[in-house]
This record gives C-alpha cells, sequence and structure tokens, in this order.
C-alpha cells in the first residue's frame, strides 16, 4: 500500500481537507512541515500543500502532487470517497459544493490577514457569500433527508471538506472576526451542524477536534 507524505504549515488553513481525507482514507501518512522560505524553490511551483506518494514498488519514482484541490481529488478518487463518481451530473455537483466552501475559505482567509481598514468590507463580502452558500448547502442536504450527509449515507469528500472547512473557518473566526462564528450556529445552519456532529463522531477525526 502506498504511504504518504503531506507538506504543510502546522496550523488548520488550505490543506485541512487534504489532511482530514487522508486521515479518512486509512493510508499511512504524515505531516510534514517545510522551513519557510528557505524550502519554497523546492516545491513545485513554489507553494505547499504538497502530496507525496511513496508507491509500493520502492524502485517507482514517487508521486509528487501539488495545489490543494488536487490532492483532494486524487485522494478522494483513489479511495472510493466520492459519491457515485461515474456519474458525471453528480460528479460536477460535489465540485461544486466544493467550490461554495473553497469561496468561503478563501475570504475568511483575507479577514485573517486584513487591517482594520480594510476588515469590515471583507466581513460584509464574508456575510453576503455564506448566505448564499448556507442557503444553497441546507437545501441539499434536506433533498438527502437531513440525515448528516451530502450524500447518500455514508461519509464522502463533501463531507469531509464541509467539516474541515468549518473547523479552519472556527480558528479564523475565534479571533479574526467572533461575530461571524453565528453564521454556522444550529439555528442558522442546521443541516451543515448535523454534517459536523456526523463526523465528529467518526474516531479518525477525532485529533482534528483536538486542533490537530
Amino acid at each position: 500500500m502506498s504511504s504518504y507524505i503531506l507538506r504543510y504549515f502546522p496550523i488548520p488553513a488550505r490543506a485541512e481537507t487534504c489532511k482530514a481525507l487522508l486521515a479518512l482514507s486509512g493510508a499511512s501518512w504524515k505531516l510534514e512541515t517545510p522551513a519557510w522560505p528557505q524550502d519554497k524553490g523546492a516545491q513545485p511551483v513554489g507553494k505547499i500543500p504538497v502530496l507525496i506518494e511513496a508507491p509500493d514498488n520502492s524502485e517507482a519514482e514517487p508521486f509528487v502532487l501539488g495545489e490543494s484541490r488536487a490532492i483532494e481529488e486524487y485522494i478522494a478518487a483513489k479511495y472510493g470517497l466520492f459519491y457515485k463518481p461515474d456519474d458525471l451530473q453528480i460528479m460536477a455537483r460535489q465540485r461544486e459544493l466544493r467550490s461554495h466552501i473553497t469561496d468561503m475559505y478563501e475570504t475568511s482567509a483575507q479577514i485573517r490577514f486584513s487591517n482594520e481598514a480594510t476588515k469590515p468590507a471583507l466581513v460584509e463580502k464574508f456575510k453576503n457569500i455564506s448566505n448564499y452558500i448556507i442557503k444553497f448547502h441546507e437545501d441539499a442536504l434536506a433533498r438527502n433527508g437531513s440525515n448528516g450527509h451530502y450524500f447518500g449515507d455514508k461519509t464522502t469528500f463533501v463531507d469531509v471538506a464541509m467539516f474541515a472547512s468549518i473547523l479552519a473557518l472556527r480558528s479564523v473566526f475565534s479571533t479574526a472576526a467572533p461575530d461571524l462564528l453565528e453564521i454556522f450556529s444550529r439555528e442558522n445552519a442546521p443541516g451543515i451542524s448535523k454534517v459536523i456532529d456526523t463526523l465528529s463522531a467518526e474516531p479518525v477525526f477525532s485529533p482534528f477536534l483536538a486542533g490537530v
């Protein structure tokens, strides 16, 4: 069986979904934190996360993959974490939902590194984006029976992406914009909250709840 190294900073941020998918996959993996910016030039296109797969055959070249979304989709496809991967429309829907989550994360990152002059506008931007996205996702979850999963009755790619990203958002907003934590409350986002509860109950994800 392949083993993996995931290169990223020791913080809950862009690689959080990659880490959660690796945890769910059952594969052997470890997080490697490069010295930055000293090791920047050693990464594909000079950025992380980077996934390094050591194949079963020790004579084969390691597979090196950059870009968080590419890493996520590779892991999900390899370990059967997409729902109905042969259905093009369902696959497109999963990617659409994941893109929404990415949009929220990207805006939260802007808030994290903003100053007092730019933060208010970015907070309003996040509120506007998240209101549309939460409604869309709550409707999608309701269509699946509000069972704590986006598709079917097992944990799949979008569940993991939302779970990992919400934890990362909470980490950001706890200090950068505490008022935004209310957006994902049980009252405002009951379906999403049930996804978080469902995955929080899975032992494989317990390190993420501890802030790892």
